[in-house]
């Protein structure tokens, strides 16, 4: 008896539920690949599209909100010199209109971030959260851009980015 009580409980507070969060980790992996007759710098962009995810597009048209949680790189394939460094920034657009300021990566030493597994958690301000946060209420999707110059070449690399996004999907 005291089971079905808490099967009943159980039911009547699902019912409440008037909203819920979902999140994702939108991640794209930049392969940099630069040759010897290339220029030391790069530049990668993609877009992220947040009906790529089932459970985000299921649900655009109840979201009433945004987070952005996290924005983080990683290298997962590295071959060149071992010294081989970079420096570069981040840059949000939609379509040709950047979004905010540029995050600097810092350094980007290849072959010891590939080895420890490094995960490098680049800073988000208060400012460019909420114009990112804003945009994709009205667009669903924004472009990001990578660009640098390396030390040494040639060289080979898997960059992977990360951008983590919650929302906010109201239910009533």
């Amino acid at each position: 008896m005291a089971l079905a009580a808490m099967a009943f409980t159980s039911c009547d507070k699902v019912a409440e539920i008037e909203n819920f969060a979902i999140k994702n980790s939108f991640e794209h992996v930049l392969k940099l690949d630069v040759k010897d007759t290339d220029p030391t710098a790069f530049v990668n962009s993609y877009t992220i599209d947040l009906s790529s995810d089932k459970e985000f597009k299921d649900n655009l048209s109840k979201i009433s909100g945004y987070t952005l949680k996290s924005l983080t790189y990683r290298i997962d394939k590295f071959s060149g010199k071992e010294s081989t460094t970079a420096s570069g920034m981040i840059q949000f657009y939609d379509d040709a209109d950047p979004i905010g300021k540029p995050i600097d990566l810092g350094k980007i030493s290849f072959k010891a971030m590939n080895e420890a597994g490094t995960v490098t958690d680049l800073p988000l301000s208060s400012e460019l959260k909420k114009l990112l946060q804003d945009k994709l209420m009205t667009s669903k999707s924004i472009t990001i851009r990578v660009g640098g110059e390396v030390s040494d070449k040639p060289m080979t690399a898997d960059f992977a980015l990360a951008l983590e996004i919650e929302a906010l999907v109201k239910v009533k």
